[in-house]
């Protein structure tokens, strides 16, 4: 029997209940002063997701807060927001910008700033505080602030886009030097170079960004920085540089954003004084240009640095420029300049290698024991015109040297010429990045020790959200390596690979790896940007045959519902919105069938090649077949692109518009059935995992097919595939899901620890620290370092920890975790909008304990494996009990921990 843990509600609970509501009502329609809440905090307040921005461009911005409380059930019930154009004002209880007022509302994720538009670089600051379903106000949160953006052309005070006057110049060095005549209280830089920039201020670097701003389509969008370099700055003489870089050479993919002019940047910096005036300093053709250290830069080839043309102290005021050269006016992107508001890229870590060895004399190899995206850094002392030569790769041949293979064209090489200074001489690159374990260094002075040479960690610097581990090791370096993909494919953009010469937007990759994505780290920001980039309908640059694709660009259709889903973005869905509905509208004209065909998309992309090509899975230049299903995966994708169209327009009060998207979702879902069903009712077009997989984890499957159907399915993953995974990206992303539902999960867990040809243990016991491409070691198109299988590392948040919105931006939460056999414990945290989501399990012989913790202000319903049936569970006394089947119970509860144990 199931042990009851709270007693019915009694006439005097009930009573104490509508005082409390009376209560609260009074309260809150009154206003009455009331002391702080001690127990009831706000934290973590953001504006459009993002704390203290310095460039916000919407005039209504997303306000956003977090709820601490040490008591369970805490909830709100209202706020009041306040700006004002000081933080000392706010202190004082004044708000000369906005006042909302007390709000009847739960609302803590997008709530929409209503207060007058901010003139362009004015920083408001602003707070909150919150009343509890008590009726107790928090204490007001500590003030916070955003700054808005630039807007018009006319914002920028008559910058110009400047150059050098020689167009092949490399990577030239800009400066200009000016005085300031009073004391600096504020100053911002606003600054875009292309292809890549560093901004310098006083003989420093500005800031911690590497490779800004990266790729944008600069027909459309171009990208600037914003910094704040108040300190940089002092009265008297000052002097600013710019370096500029190319990034994407000649020989760039041409799927991907590239800038073809020369190098070129603009520049804003405006000062205010201690009394109240403004300097502002701008590029025009007084500033001056030469050649630098930097004679060769190219993302794919790499960097080459000559420290013997190096300019000491040239971006402070006591260099002498007077050989320098005279900047030009160049002509302006076509594309209107916007304020750059993802995640900055950056070094995150700095690696010591875990191995140096000597395949041949002078040649020393590094091995750094993780695949990065990134670049060395190297130490060094010799005679002037020492040239080092550092190469990366993946893999090592059989006699230790570099296996370049992966690499394709790229040639992955970044040359270091010394000074000769008689000193230790140090150098990383500016405007390259390479994706590699393996460092070959040659040409070095003697011999390097591990301390001479370390390896940089470069990407975009998303928060990270999630964790994992449990009872398998096997699992959690799964779930590692695909974190690392992740992390590895996030630059300014995100990328297919970082190794070889592609490293373009990679829209089907992210298709299968978003939920994934977004359960790991923070990529509102990220994403919303790379929404603007490539929204939904539109192609890559020379690819606009698959403009169309459903499992190309129709990615973005699902992925603008996903920020909305796990973040609250209501601004991306908005958005993206008019998008959305022309692309899923536009392929229901195209395909009247509603069967999208065969010869147009990719499908379930790199499966297992099971071909004598394949040799155990080591392959070779012939392996790798990575069309698959392409029909049934992209129809089974417009269904779920329709429906998220549908939850859009639902969202957004657009009722007539969700009827219609709805109705045609069910119209694709009814097309699916009657054209891959079978007769018997159990196998979807060829049978091959996927294409069950897919139906049944996406809800194709008609319910009184889900049996016949799943049945089938497991059938053919034991007896026709021994086991083993034949699934790729798609298959991949969404098989344990399928079988979680047809309550197989035990079998998704034996898929995955099979150590043999294909899987990701195969993968692991061949030396790999990030996922792979294909399945295969070695094909005809193969990098060790793709996203696009990560997607897995979905379902170990979804159904091994069972954490899953129920609303938008995670206000109600599910919490159902299925254990499999062989899995002993699995604990899983995931920082929301709302705050942090724990659920930990773990399982003994006759012993189910599930621990699980709820944010403020947010609610969920838990359920409780069972270890067998008629179990009894012990629950804390508030939890509410909901209901009980055979192998799970079912409670209500609010923010707070809680642990529920079934015996």
């Amino acid at each position: 029997m199931l042990r009851r843990s709270r007693p019915p509600a009694t006439g005097h609970t009930v009573a104490a209940s509508l005082c409390t509501i009376t209560l609260l009502t009074t309260v809150l329609s009154t206003g009455t002063a009331a002391a702080a809440h001690p127990a009831l905090r706000v934290i973590a307040t953001t504006t459009d997701g993002r704390a203290q921005p310095l460039a916000v461009e919407t005039a209504h911005p997303r306000l956003g807060w977090q709820l601490s409380s040490s008591e369970r059930d805490a909830e709100q019930r209202a706020y009041q927001i306040r700006v004002a154009s000081s933080a000392a004002d706010l202190t004082r209880g004044h708000a000369d910008i906005w006042n909302s007022g007390q709000k009847k509302s739960d609302d803590s994720v997008g709530v929409t700033y209503d207060g007058p538009a901010l003139p362009p670089g004015t920083r408001a600051y602003w707070q909150v505080r919150v009343w509890n379903e008590h009726g107790q106000p928090s204490a007001w949160s500590t003030p916070t602030y955003w700054e808005s953006a630039l807007g018009s052309t006319a914002d920028w005070r008559g910058a110009q886009w400047i150059g050098a006057s020689d167009t092949e110049a490399g990577a030239p060095l800009l400066r200009k030097d000016f005085t300031l005549d009073k004391k600096v209280t504020r100053a911002r830089a606003y600054v875009s170079g292309l292809g890549f920039d560093e901004l310098h201020l006083n003989g420093a670097k500005v800031g911690d960004h590497v490779l800004a701003q990266g790729a944008a389509p600069y027909d459309r969008r171009v990208l600037y920085d914003t910094y704040d370099v108040t300190k940089s700055l002092h009265k008297g003489d000052n002097t600013v540089g710019l370096w500029l870089g190319h990034g994407y050479g000649k020989n760039y993919n041409p799927y991907g954003f590239r800038w073809q002019g020369q190098r070129q940047a603009i520049m804003l910096l405006d000062v205010t004084y201690a009394d109240g005036t403004h300097a502002k300093i701008a590029t025009d053709p007084s500033w001056k240009w030469a050649n630098g250290p930097i004679t060769a830069d190219d993302l794919y080839d790499g960097e080459s640095y000559d420290a013997r043309q190096e300019q000491p102290g040239w971006d402070t005021p006591r260099f002498d420029a007077h050989t320098w050269k005279n900047t030009v006016p160049v002509q302006a992107p076509t594309g209107a300049l916007h304020a750059n508001t993802m995640p900055p890229v950056r070094v995150t870590d700095t690696l010591t290698a875990v191995k140096v060895t000597q395949p041949r004399p002078g040649t020393y190899v590094y091995d750094f024991g993780q695949n990065i995206a990134g670049w060395a850094r190297i130490g060094a002392r010799g005679p002037a015109g020492t040239r080092i030569t550092m190469r990366t790769a993946e893999e090592l041949k059989g006699d230790g040297t570099l296996d370049t293979a992966t690499n394709r064209d790229a040639a992955a090489t970044d040359t270091f010429t010394l000074a000769g200074t008689g000193r230790p001489e140090t150098y990383e690159p500016h405007f390259t990045y390479h994706g590699f374990r393996y460092l070959e260094v040659t040409g070095y002075p003697g011999t390097p020790h591990t301390a001479d040479i370390q390896a940089r960690v470069v990407h975009a610097d998303v928060p990270s959200t999630g964790s994992f581990t449990s009872s398998s090791t096997l699992l959690n370096t799964i779930w590692r390596n695909n974190r690392q993909s992740i992390l590895n494919n996030s630059m300014s953009t995100p990328t297919d690979t970082p190794v070889r010469d592609e490293r373009t937007p990679p829209a089907m990759d992210v298709q299968a790896y978003r939920d994934a994505s977004t359960r790991e780290f923070g990529m509102d920001a990220f994403y919303a940007n790379y929404l603007q980039d490539i929204p939904p309908g539109t192609a890559l640059p020379s690819d606009d045959a698959k403009a169309q694709y459903p499992d190309m660009a129709g990615g973005q259709v699902s992925l603008a519902w996903t920020l909305y889903e796990q973040y609250g973005d209501r601004d991306a869905l908005q958005s993206a919105y008019g998008d959305m509905k022309r692309f899923v509208d536009r392929n229901a004209a195209d395909v009247p069938s509603l069967i999208w065909p065969e010869d147009k998309g990719f499908g379930d992309w790199c499966p297992p090649d099971h071909r004598p090509e394949a040799n155990d899975g080591m392959g070779g230049p012939g392996a790798g077949q990575c069309f698959s299903e392409v029909s049934l995966v992209n129809t089974a994708l417009s269904y779920d692109q329709a429906r998220a169209t549908a939850n859009a327009a639902q969202a957004l009060g657009h009722h007539d518009d969700s009827g219609h998207f709805t109705a045609l979702a069910a119209r694709i879902k009814d097309a699916f059935n009657a054209h891959f069903l079978n007769a018997a009712g159990d196998t979807y077009g060829s049978g091959r995992q996927v294409t069950s997989t897919l139906p049944l984890a996406l809800g194709l499957v008609p319910d009184d097919h889900v049996k016949a159907v799943g049945e089938q399915l497991v059938r053919t993953i034991v007896d026709h595939d021994d086991s083993h995974l034949d699934t790729g990206i798609f298959g991949t992303r969404y098989l344990m899901d399928a079988l979680a539902r047809i309550g197989h999960v035990d079998l998704a867990m034996t898929m995955l620890n099979q150590r043999s040809y294909p899987g990701f243990a195969f993968e692991i016991d061949h030396g790999a620290t990030t996922s792979w491409e294909q399945w295969l070691y070695s094909s005809s198109m193969e990098t060790h370092d793709h996203a696009m299988f990560a997607g897995i590392n979905t379902s170990l948040y979804t159904v091994l920890a069972g954490i899953q919105p129920d609303s938008p931006g995670y206000r109600d939460i599910t919490i159902a975790p299925q254990i499999p056999v062989g899995l002993d414990h699995a604990s899983t945290t995931q920082d929301t909008v709302r705050g942090r989501i724990t659920s930990s399990w773990r399982k003994t012989r006759d012993k189910i304990e599930l621990t699980v913790t709820i944010p403020a202000n947010s609610h969920a319903t838990v359920t409780v494996p069972l270890p067998a049936e008629n179990a009894r569970v012990h629950a804390p006394a508030e939890a509410q009990h909901a209901n009980i089947s055979d192998r799970t119970a079912t409670y209500q509860v609010g923010s707070g921990t809680w642990t529920f144990t079934a015996h």
